[in-house]
């Protein structure tokens, strides 16, 4: 092996080890990254959200008619999502046909808003409870169990939180 090549692979696992990535994290990544709608501040996957003891999912059905909004379907076409008068939220099984409404979620007047599966099982969504604080819900449709509930303020939210610096410079 030539010294050029040598150099170049010390550089790049000095690199990595300084910025504290596994070898494999450079060529690619093992999932994708969050949503932009869902990157949230103060949320990550090793937050341990508030349990909901009467979060369920139940099993429906629809009138005739029904005006379904946001509609989104996971990457493998098992499951569709959507909306019905932006409070009710349900997901239906495709191969089956069932549908299941979930329930039970705090503030059941306000909307849910920006709906997207973070996998084939794994559906992502928020409900503001008011203009600047929200709740963000992960719920694993295949096992009917909400796996993350974190209640997380907006950025405009936290910048009116800090304090303001003075300026302390002299005239």
């Amino acid at each position: 092996m030539s010294i050029a090549i040598c150099r170049g692979i010390i550089l790049v696992c000095g690199l990595s080890a300084l910025l504290g990535l596994p070898g494999r994290a450079l060529s690619q990544s093992r999932s994708p990254s969050l949503p932009k709608s869902h990157r949230h501040i103060g949320v990550s996957k090793s937050v341990v959200g508030v349990p909901i003891p009467t979060f369920s999912m139940a099993e429906t059905s629809l009138e005739a008619g029904i005006k379904k909004e946001n509609p989104i379907t996971d990457r493998s076409r098992k499951y569709d999502a959507f909306t019905v008068s932006g409070t009710r939220l349900f997901v239906a099984e495709r191969r089956s046909g069932k549908i299941f409404e979930i329930r039970g979620l705090p503030l059941e007047w306000r909307p849910f808003s920006d709906l997207i599966w973070a996998s084939d099982q794994i559906l992502m969504f928020d409900r503001w409870s008011q203009p600047h604080y929200g709740v963000h819900y992960e719920v694993n449709v295949k096992s009917r169990r909400l796996v993350t509930s974190v209640p997380f303020p907006d950025k405009f939210y936290l910048r009116q939180q800090r304090p303001k610096r003075k300026n302390n410079r002299r005239s």
